[in-house]
């Protein structure tokens, strides 16, 4: 199977975008260190010697690392992995809430909304999720930026609406 990557060096991520959807409703997302209780293909990943976070989207797998990990030989294992859950595809059921709300937004965060912050040498700090409300901050040039309520509406609300729908609404706050 074809399966596009995206690294990005910096963050010690890398994404992975499969030719097929990857049955899932919603986002699965655990660390590492929770890997010994899952099963599963999140489950499999988390093991990775290297691997300290995973993300599953429909659309996606985001794998974050360790600094020091093998990121090629990583690469190989993680393709390796969706092959196998390619070759005799099942569905993952329900959300795996190994990691809280807040944990799993800012592993979206990373994935696909902190690559374009950061290559204007910005951010956002994510400070909480409560009845469907998310607080966030921007830094660095993105803070005061003119562009930021644009970039707050048209890029990071449609990302978090799209992979985590119990988001209802995103309130900008000051840095705390």
């Amino acid at each position: 199977m074809q399966i596009k990557l995206e690294t990005q060096i910096k963050n010690n991520i890398i994404n992975f975008y499969p030719a097929a959807a990857i049955k899932i409703d919603g986002l699965r997302c655990i660390d590492g260190s929770s890997a010994a209780a899952a099963t599963d293909l999140d489950g499999n990943l988390a093991a990775l010697d290297g691997v300290e976070r995973v993300l599953i989207a429909p659309d996606f797998i985001s794998i974050s690392h360790a600094a020091a990990a093998a990121v090629e030989e990583l690469k190989m294992l993680v393709m390796s992995e969706i092959d196998d859950y390619f070759a005799a595809p099942y569905a993952l059921t329900g959300n795996l809430s190994a990691q809280t709300e807040v944990q799993c937004a800012e592993a979206l965060a990373d994935a696909l909304i902190r690559p374009t912050l950061n290559r204007d040498n910005g951010d956002i700090v994510i400070h909480g999720i409560k009845d469907g409300v998310m607080e966030l901050s921007f830094t660095g040039h993105c803070a005061g930026c003119p562009y930021a309520a644009n970039t707050l509406q048209n890029v990071i609300m449609r990302t978090f609406l799209r992979y985590m729908p119990q988001i209802k609404e995103i309130r900008q706050t000051e840095a705390k």
